[in-house]
């Protein structure tokens, strides 16, 4: 067990590399402006009942994409309420007493507490948590 904790972390730390570039994907967008139209509407999603909701603080904001389960992990996209979504999440999750992994940057970041590794990331504004059980 031991052995795959430590493939895994890695496996995380390099999903949370990725998160940008997966998170720009999905706005799906085909034109030069990614706002929403008047049109449109965003659809908020509910995290899974199964979510650590007690252990990893999450931002405050509209929560675009919420899927997963403990044997898998969940990941959640919340377009927050401000723009320093980013910051702020990185501020809960040490304040909640997560530790930082080496080679964060100004938009991905990788933490660490004895139950989770959360990895977060932002392509812009909206903010994308990878929560893994350790």
């Amino acid at each position: 067990m031991h052995s795959r904790k430590k493939l895994f972390v890695p496996a995380v730390i390099a999903a949370a590399l990725t998160i940008g570039s997966l998170a720009a994907c999905s706005s799906g967008t085909s034109g030069g402006d990614s706002s929403p139209s008047a049109s449109e509407t965003v659809t908020a999603a509910t995290l899974p009942a199964s979510f650590p909701k007690s252990d990893v603080p999450i931002i405050d904001g509209t929560i675009l994409v919420a899927r997963g389960d403990k044997d898998n992990g969940w990941s959640v996209t919340v377009q927050p309420q401000n723009k320093t979504g980013f910051a702020d999440a990185k501020a809960a999750l040490e304040k909640a007493g997560y530790k930082p992994a080496a080679g964060a940057t100004d938009t991905k970041a990788v933490f660490t507490n004895d139950k989770y590794t959360v990895a977060v990331g932002t392509p812009g504004v909206s903010v994308t948590y990878l929560v893994t059980a350790n």
